[in-house]
């Protein structure tokens, strides 16, 4: 692996983030914070804070993507926001019963997450510096939180081993997962709804948060997992531990490429995959951080495939797994595959040396040796097999390719295979005649007591009805009863007719899928129903059936102006949200949460009635509009309480009135000292059952 650059601080690492234009931003536990460019890798900024040391959190500071915004835990003393430009303190939050134990700024600069020791989750507006809401909070400690990239959902794990997904659009839907042994310690959002939690034994698991299931446990790592990063295309994920190990997981399919990925004598603290320049930055609890360019050698693997160094070009995939997806590796493999040809080529012409010539600049790399060996010794057996197959000796050859695995890829095999191909298939057609099923012996003859093929024969001859049920069915196109009877004589599986409905089968499934991306959801209904023929493809028909039904219906809502109903629809069917519609709804219900955020930091519950007056009917938006009724309020208590207006008491009676004593209010009391004050205050209400039609334009 390729270190381009190698740094030390004074301090561990806290964070390490890409940001945009091909920089990345690096803050220590001193809360010094450096931003560097790439290509080359230089300091081009950065400032020291006069925050005291923090704590050693695995999520004790976060920078946002365009790097205006860098916040900080500071001990006991909540949190601080800097202006990363300006390189000034714009906010000072300390609302948690506890230190803040975790934070996130989600990518779209929106906000800013705390995750506290009391259990609780706040968010906090980045452009107006106040609360906005409070997430359903753990019994325990915060110790993670995540943003999904599209800024609709927040996930926050704990020390009691629960992870807490929200849609922070509606504050209205929330999903618990359940199935981890350890305390959280990182997540990261993925594509396809996917989320990536592991623990403080070194457990990672990947999640479906919307339907709150475990897709898969990954090979455990040694240690408590520190952090979590993917590729750009969230194909490989790195993963860091205690022990100072880097380990790659292959998303799609979920295996481990390299247990020991990279190593480290000191535990790492924080890893980053930056897009522009493909690096991987890893920051260590020893204040060091090095930048990796795990693809900048492809370009020394294409360098020593052109010039014959094939034993270099191995070594580099052997040294670093992730070149195995590259596309030098990819030509290297076409080089094998073409030299392994010619080998069989020369072997079948009793030109063993020659062969092994061919072969020879690739016994550097294991696997390859193997199959070399295996090869050469199989081919050993070549002449007997080739005498075999001329003379139509079928059993002996067959035996023989049993025997040397290697003599199926000679073209003598082929030969045999495309004799039975053909003989098979005249037996098909005779024995539909009266009186086949002699002709049929003697013509499969040849292959008689080769195991493979006596199963296709013996059902063929003891069958016979069975196979004329079949052919008539696949002629009648009766799908659906071909399948079925297949199902009962499983014989019938190994036709090439059968072979051809699955790939017909197979063929409606990629013009489905293909069509309701497209849009064309009628369509995709269509075929979908044509699907639900094939016994084996209903359950796969039956969902691509919803999935077009569900969008043609939220695109019939649209038209109509029905919103209540799509965001009904939404509440039970998450996936909608990838769709154009929802997207386009969701941009404008943002905006204007935008703006009623801004009325709620000046305590405006007027402007609030009338920005949310088109939502109010929607039980899916209540959440969210109730959050920032109960924030208005709070700024006007705030106000009451910093001038010490004799009204402040009954303010906070009148909002303990409105909904209890809420994790909101409970918070703001304890920050001001004055909790005790309000210890017999009712639980706080259920927020569904609170119509924002009827709350006050003022607390006052």
């Amino acid at each position: 692996m390729i270190i381009e650059k190698r740094l030390q601080f004074q301090y561990p690492v806290t964070a390490i983030k890409a940001l945009n234009g091909h920089r990345v931003a690096i803050v220590d536990s001193g809360n010094t914070v450096r931003f560097f460019s790439l290509d080359p890798i230089r300091l081009q900024d950065g400032f020291k804070t006069s925050l005291p040391q923090s704590e050693k959190l695995l999520q004790g500071a976060d920078i946002s993507a365009d790097g205006k915004y860098v916040a900080f835990t500071v001990n006991k003393e909540g949190v601080a926001v800097f202006n990363g430009m300006k390189k000034q303190l714009l906010y000072r939050f300390k609302r948690h019963e506890g230190a803040v134990e975790s934070l996130k700024i989600d990518d779209k600069n929106n906000y800013l997450a705390t995750g506290g020791q009391d259990g609780k989750t706040f968010l906090w507006s980045l452009s107006t510096g106040r609360m906005v809401a409070s997430l359903p909070h753990h019994a325990d400690f915060v110790t993670a939180i995540d943003f999904s990239p599209n800024g609709q959902w927040i996930a926050t794990g704990s020390f009691d081993k629960r992870i807490l997904v929200t849609n922070i659009s509606s504050l209205s839907q929330w999903f618990r997962l359940i199935g981890h042994n350890s305390a959280i310690t990182v997540l990261r959002f993925i594509d396809r709804h996917r989320l990536v939690a592991a623990d403080k034994e070194g457990e990672i698991v990947v999640w479906d948060y919307f339907e709150s299931k475990v897709l898969k446990r990954l090979k455990k790592m040694f240690d408590g997992v520190t952090s979590l990063v993917t590729t750009p295309d969230d194909r490989f994920l790195f993963a860091a531990d205690r022990s100072g190990i880097v380990s790659l997981y292959d998303l799609n399919s979920y295996e481990l490429v390299a247990l020991r990925y990279l190593h480290y004598m000191k535990p790492v603290r924080k890893l980053c995959y930056v897009e522009g320049g493909n690096h991987l930055v890893v920051g260590l609890e020893t204040g060091e951080v090095t930048f990796n360019a795990p693809l900048k050698e492809s370009g020394m693997m294409e360098e020593a495939i052109e010039s014959a160094d094939l034993a270099d070009a191995y070594r580099l995939a052997e040294e670093n797994p992730l070149l195995r997806y590259s596309d030098a590796y990819v030509k290297l493999e076409a080089l094998w595959e073409e030299a392994f040809e010619e080998a069989v080529r020369l072997l079948e012409k009793g030109e063993k040396e020659a062969a092994k010539k061919v072969l020879e600049p690739f016994a550097v790399e294991s696997s390859k040796r193997l199959l070399m060996q295996q090869l050469i010794n199989d081919y050993g057996a070549f002449e007997r097999f080739k005498t075999a197959v001329l003379n139509r000796k079928y059993p002996l050859a067959y035996s023989l390719a049993a025997q040397h695995p290697m003599l199926k890829q000679s073209r003598y095999y082929a030969m045999m295979e495309k004799e039975w191909e053909k003989i098979f298939s005249m037996a098909k057609k005779i024995i539909l005649q009266n009186g086949g099923e002699e002709k049929v012996r003697e013509l499969v003859k040849p292959f008689r007591g080769i195991s493979s093929k006596s199963v296709l024969i013996q059902a063929l001859l003891n069958e016979k009805e069975i196979y004329k049920l079949f052919m008539k069915l696949v002629a009648k196109k009766d799908y659906k009863a071909a399948m079925e009877l297949a199902k009962r004589h499983p014989a019938i599986m190994e036709l090439e007719e059968y072979k051809k409905i699955e790939k017909l089968a197979d063929a409606i499934i990629q013009k489905a899928q293909m069509e309701l991306e497209a849009g064309n959801y009628a369509e995709t209904a269509r075929l979908a129903s044509r699907l639900m023929e094939f016994p084996g493809y209903k359950e796969l028909a039956v969902k691509l059936q919803e999935q077009a039904n569900l969008y043609a219906s939220a695109m019939r809502y649209f038209a109509e102006k029905n919103y209540e109903a799509i965001y009904r629809m939404l509440e039970q069917h998450p996936c909608l949200e990838e769709t154009k519609i929802v997207r386009n709804l969701e941009e404008a219900w943002r905006k204007v949460v935008e703006r009623a955020e801004v009325s709620a930091s000046k305590g405006d519950a007027g402007a609030l009635k009338k920005l949310f007056q088109p939502f109010m009917n929607f039980p899916q938006k209540r959440f969210k509009i109730i959050a920032l009724f109960k924030q208005a309020y709070i700024e006007k208590i705030d106000a009451l309480a910093r001038s010490s207006d004799t009204a402040l008491e009954e303010a906070i009676n009148r909002y303990i009135d409105l909904f209890g004593m809420d994790d909101e209010m409970a918070s703001w009391l304890a920050e001001h000292g004055l909790k005790e004050m309000f210890e017999s205050a009712v639980e706080p209400k259920d927020v569904g059952t609170i119509n924002p039609k009827n709350l006050p334009e003022s607390i006052v």
